[in-house]
C-alpha cells in the first residue's frame, strides 16, 4: 500500500512541477523522453515485488540467526539511527555504483536522461535493486527488524525521487546536511568537476565527509558521458551492458577483461586508447519529433500503465497475487515497454506489439479485480 501511494503522490507532484514551470515560461517536460523514463519506473517497479520478496526473505535469514542486538521495540533514537544507517549504506551503493563497471551498466540508465525533473527520478534499472539491497544486509547483522527496514529504504527512495526538480532552488542553512535538489542537480551533471560527486541519498554529510562533496556553480548539463541518442527503454538498458562487453572481447588477456568489469567505468586496459571524457558541455540533446495525436496516445498508454502498476501494488500488498499473476502482469509491463518504447522511435514493428498489448490489456484487468 505505501508504494502504491508514493506512486500516486509521484504523479500528483510531476503534474504539480508541470504546472508551476508552465506559469514561469519553462518547458519541464518533452514526451518523449518523459514517456521513456516512466515506462522504465514502470519496468523497474514491476519485477521489484517479486524482488523485494526474495531479499527480504535473506534479510529475515540474518536477523533471526546473526543480529548482534535484535532490536524488537523500535523508538524514536532507534527509527533516527536505522535511518541514517540506511542512508549510510545507501552513499556506498551509489559510489560502488559509479565506479564499479558492472554495476555501472545498471546504474547508468538513470544518468542517461538529459532532461532534469521528476520524471527523471523513476528512471532505474530493473536489476538495480540485486545491487543496492544487498548492501542494507549490514543493518540485519545489526539487528533492526526486516519490516522496518524495509519502511527505512522505502522512505529514503522516496526522498530521492523529489530531489530531480530544477524549479527548486537552495535551501540556506539545509544545505549543510541534507541532500537537496542543488547537490543532486550536481550529481547528474556532466560538468567535469561534478563527475562522480555528491552520492548521498537523504544526507550530504557523508559526501562532505568521504571527499566526494562539490557545490553547484555553473548550470549542470544533464546526461551520461557517453551519450545514449536513443528513447528506446530496452535499447537504453542494454547499452551500457553492450559497451562493457564489446570492451572485453577486445582484450585477450583473461585480467585486463576481468578489469573492464569490475575497474571504473573509464578504465581501459593499456592495449587500448584511454577513455575521452573530455564531453562537449554544448552538444545538443537528443530528440524525436511526435505528431500531436502520436503524443497523445503515447501519454494516454503510459497514463493507463501508471493506474495499472497503482492498483497492482495496492491489491499485491493488501492480499498477495499467485506468483503466476505476479508474472504475467510482469509480462504484460515488459510488452508495455517494448510497444510504446518502439513507438517512440518509430520502429516498424512496434505496432505488432502495441496490437498485442491492447488484445492482451483486458485479461491482465481480470487478474487485478
Amino acid at each position: 500500500m505505501l508504494q502504491a501511494l508514493l506512486l500516486l503522490s509521484f504523479v500528483i507532484v510531476m503534474g504539480l512541477e508541470w504546472h508551476v514551470g508552465r506559469t514561469r515560461g519553462r518547458q519541464v517536460f518533452r514526451v518523449p523522453d518523459a514517456t521513456s523514463n516512466l515506462l522504465l519506473g514502470m519496468a523497474q517497479l514491476a519485477p521489484a515485488v517479486v524482488l523485494f520478496g526474495f531479499l527480504q526473505v535473506t534479510y529475515e535469514f540474518i536477523y533471526d540467526r546473526s543480529a548482534a542486538l535484535k532490536i524488537v521495540k523500535m523508538s524514536p533514537i532507534a527509527w533516527i539511527g536505522l535511518l541514517i544507517g540506511v542512508d549510510f549504506c545507501y552513499y556506498w551503493f551509489h559510489r560502488f555504483s559509479h565506479r564499479v563497471h558492472v554495476a555501472w551498466t545498471s546504474h547508468a540508465l538513470h544518468h542517461q536522461g538529459e532532461d532534469y525533473n521528476l520524471a527523471l527520478g523513476i528512471r532505474q534499472h530493473p536489476t538495480q535493486g540485486f545491487f543496492e539491497r544487498a548492501f542494507y544486509l549490514p543493518l540485519a547483522f545489526i539487528g533492526f527488524p526486516p519490516r522496518q527496514a524495509a519502511i527505512a529504504v522505502t522512505i529514503n527512495a522516496a526522498y530521492q525521487l523529489f530531489l530531480h526538480t530544477e524549479l527548486v532552488g537552495k535551501l540556506g542553512p539545509l544545505e549543510w546536511v541534507l541532500n537537496t535538489p542543488s547537490h543532486h542537480r550536481v550529481h547528474h551533471g556532466i560538468n567535469p568537476q561534478y563527475l562522480d560527486k555528491n552520492f548521498g541519498g537523504m544526507l550530504i554529510i557523508w559526501d562532505r565527509m568521504f571527499g566526494t562533496f562539490a557545490e553547484e556553480h555553473e548550470p549542470p548539463v544533464y546526461g551520461a558521458v557517453e551519450q545514449v541518442a536513443s528513447f528506446d527503454p530496452v535499447h537504453c538498458m542494454w547499452a551500457p551492458l553492450d559497451d562493457v562487453i564489446e570492451r572485453a572481447s577486445r582484450t585477450s588477456d583473461s585480467m585486463d577483461e576481468l578489469g573492464v568489469w569490475i575497474m571504473p567505468p573509464g578504465w581501459r586496459p593499456k592495449s587500448m586508447a584511454k577513455a575521452d571524457t573530455q564531453v562537449r558541455l554544448d552538444r545538443p540533446k537528443y530528440d524525436v519529433k511526435l505528431n500531436r495525436e502520436s503524443a497523445l496516445y503515447l501519454m494516454a498508454m503510459t497514463g493507463l500503465t501508471i493506474a495499472m502498476m497503482m492498483w497492482f501494488l495496492f491489491i499485491n500488498d493488501l492480499n498477495t497475487r499467485p506468483l503466476r499473476m505476479q508474472l504475467a502482469f510482469i509480462a504484460w509491463v515488459a510488452v508495455t515497454v517494448v510497444g510504446l518504447g518502439g513507438l517512440i522511435e518509430g520502429r516498424a514493428w512496434a505496432k505488432p506489439v502495441e496490437a498485442l498489448r491492447l488484445v492482451a490489456t483486458p485479461f491482465i484487468v481480470m487478474t487485478l479485480v
